[in-house]
């Protein structure tokens, strides 16, 4: 995540300009114009200074303005300043906390529909489209690996997952390997692998000096891929023609094929995951701050769940970056928590 820095030196009359047209076009989705801020929200400065402290603003990075006459829109800048200002420790909305907490306790007794229905709730409050990972293994481990012969240069791979998931792949062999070969490769290579996670085995500098091995190993890392693959494949995805009906889509076929590009990447699901476990609570991302370039015309409001590092999932929000931050963000840390706490009745741990 790439955060932009903030310019601390904003005077309160800025401070007090860039909240009303971030909390308006949040709003309207409509520029806001200097006249409608000195007007409606009562400054006691004319039309006049508005636009100049908004022309500051927009200097500063702050804003926008579509096209020269048009009012003022919050940049990612001025939506991240607004998010800075925000008091987060309140917790969120009670009829938002109160949907959550009705909805997961109607839920099917399943830690996997419960995400479902945790997503369905965000989708549905936040009108947008909410999504979460099923939960698994925070890093899936290998229980250990066998080999068998199928041919003189064929042999089959047999992973073991500590999910108790098990993987076969077929190594061709450039040279004839007995079953002693197999044996002492297999012992070898278990000794390297079991217990070990795909980041654990890249971070290993050292490759095996026998050939067969080096093989079992990569091979043995390819598997471990697709397993991980295959977790974040089975993520929950609610509420996709909701952020369809929101303005910023209207007549954009390019920002649509955003959305859908970054719906379906296994590689943003795979950044969220990570951006989720660095924060405490929910993690907002705005626009450019994105490192995936299908996010960049979108925020993500995303947090993990489950019990320690043991079992995790994350669960969020994709929508355009003229979002509720203020409501969003707490309702998203609101969920992975609640979840959290399903997890931890279910493990025993509460």
């Amino acid at each position: 995540m790439n955060c932009p820095a903030l310019n601390t030196m904003l005077t309160e009359r800025k401070s007090q300009i860039l909240k009303i047209i971030a909390n308006g076009y949040i709003t309207t989705a409509v520029p806001v114009a200097s006249s409608t801020v000195a007007r409606t929200h009562g400054l006691g400065v004319s039309s006049a200074t508005v636009r100049n402290e908004m022309v500051a603003l927009e200097e500063d990075g702050y804003i926008h303005r579509p096209h020269i006459s048009a009012g003022g829109v919050p940049s990612d800048k001025g939506y991240r300043q607004l998010v800075e200002w925000l008091d987060l420790t309140s917790g969120p909305q009670e009829n938002d906390a109160n949907s959550v907490r009705t909805g997961l306790s109607e839920s099917v007794e399943d830690v996997d529909e419960w995400a479902n229905t945790a997503a369905s709730i965000l989708a549905a409050l936040l009108d947008t489209v909410a999504f979460a990972t099923p939960l698994r293994s925070s890093l899936p481990s290998i229980k250990g690996i066998e080999l068998l012969e199928l041919q003189e240069m064929l042999v089959m791979l047999v992973v073991v997952m500590q999910e108790a998931v098990v993987y076969r792949q077929l190594i061709s062999t450039k040279h004839t390997v007995t079953s002693s070969d197999l044996e002492q490769t297999r012992n070898r290579v278990n000794s390297l692998v079991a217990g070990k996670s795909l980041a654990a085995l890249r971070a290993k500098k050292n490759e095996p000096e026998r050939e067969l091995d080096r093989q079992v190993v990569n091979s043995t890392m390819d598997v471990v891929r697709r397993h991980e693959g295959e977790r974040l494949k089975s993520r929950k995805l609610q509420g996709l023609s909701r952020l369809f009906r929101q303005p910023e889509f209207e007549g954009d076929v390019k920002r649509a094929q955003m959305a859908v590009t970054a719906i379906e990447s296994d590689d943003v699901f795979e950044d969220l995951m990570l951006t989720a476990a660095s924060g405490q609570g929910a993690v907002a991302v705005i626009g450019t701050e994105n490192e995936q370039n299908s996010l960049k015309k979108f925020s993500v409001v995303v947090c993990d769940y489950g019990v320690g590092s043991e079992a995790t999932g994350v669960v969020g929000i994709l929508a355009p970056t003229r979002l509720p931050y203020e409501r969003a963000i707490p309702l998203v840390t609101h969920a992975g928590s609640s979840l959290s706490g399903i997890v931890a009745r279910v493990y025993g741990r509460s």
